[in-house]
């Protein structure tokens, strides 16, 4: 694996800080990607632990699979986190000593231009994180009302000239599909203005690409029901740690676990996420947005 393909786990320090995996815990990684906070997880669990994975991307389990082999302390499952209880039944188990989810799009899918989630790597506008069905980046941009797709940047992508870059790919659009990535990326480049685009610290297509994604997997949507059902299913004292990219994503985190500890379901042991250090920034660039919320199950949680 080339090193542009080679991911690097964000926060992974601050993961196992705030995780506390201890040996013969069962925790969920319901992002695994490529592993990296799985494998520290794993180690630190051990003996007499459980680790169960899932992941939406097919490809990504198998490189798994590859990396780790099976073992009865590993269980793999390809399926999205928000379904993680049906996995847990299928396991056997009925409560969790932690959860992780680390959210957004991982290193090996945006090196691989055949995904289509990258306006820097020429490929088809994929951007499934399942390529076994569903919606594709194609059908958004080609087929969605310009109302919608103006909604899904400014909501989604913090595109404050949404509606102006809407009104460049409905002109597209109409004399010819927009199909490929790079044709996407220079629609959004020519619909700004040459001063905007000078400014801009990130390329003009970031954010545009950010959204469309994010409205493709329908990923607040799986955070959402993921919120809704976690502390059911932890022991007190259980942990559960989410790092997000987005600002909508960490909101929505902030949100709901403020809720539940309205309701006496959590504790939260800080108000403000936690975020990469200027290091580790400086050596992975991809983390500088990530933010990392804890909540802390109470006994009042769970299942009757």
């Amino acid at each position: 694996m080339g090193a542009a393909a080679r991911h690097v786990p964000v926060m992974l320090e601050e993961v196992i800080e705030h995780l506390r995996p201890r040996p013969g815990q069962t925790i969920l990684d319901g992002t695994v990607g490529s592993g990296g906070h799985a494998a520290a997880i794993r180690e630190r669990i051990r003996p007499g632990g459980r680790l169960i994975v899932l992941d939406r991307d097919a490809e990504a389990l198998k490189r798994l699979i590859a990396r780790f082999g099976r073992s009865s302390d590993l269980r793999y499952f390809h399926a999205n986190f928000c379904d993680f209880s049906e996995v847990l039944a299928a396991c056997g188990e009925e409560r969790l000593d932690g959860a992780l989810l680390d959210l957004g799009v991982s290193s090996e899918q945006l090196a691989d231009g055949g995904r289509g989630f990258s306006f820097d790597r020429p490929g088809p506008l994929d951007m499934r994180m399942d390529r076994g069905g569903g919606l594709t980046a194609e059908e958004v941009v080609n087929r969605w009302e310009p109302d919608r797709l103006a909604w899904v940047l400014e909501t989604y992508g913090d595109q404050p000239m949404a509606r102006r870059i809407v009104r460049a790919m409905v002109e597209a659009r109409r004399r010819r599909p927009i199909r490929r990535t790079d044709e996407l990326a220079e629609i959004v480049r020519s619909a700004l203005p040459a001063a905007t685009r000078r400014r801009g610290r990130i390329h003009p297509a970031t954010r545009v690409f950010q959204a469309l994604r994010i409205a493709v997997n329908d990923e607040l949507g799986s955070l959402e029901t993921f919120l809704d059902k976690i502390f059911d299913y932890l022991r007190p004292g259980g942990r559960v740690v989410v790092i997000s990219f987005h600002s909508g994503e960490d909101r929505l985190v902030k949100h709901r676990f403020r809720q539940a500890a309205s309701d006496g379901l959590i504790e939260v042991p800080f108000s403000r996420p936690k975020t990469p250090t200027p290091e580790e920034v400086a050596a992975n660039p991809r983390s500088r947005s990530a933010r990392l919320r804890v909540a802390i199950c109470l006994p009042a949680a769970g299942r009757a």
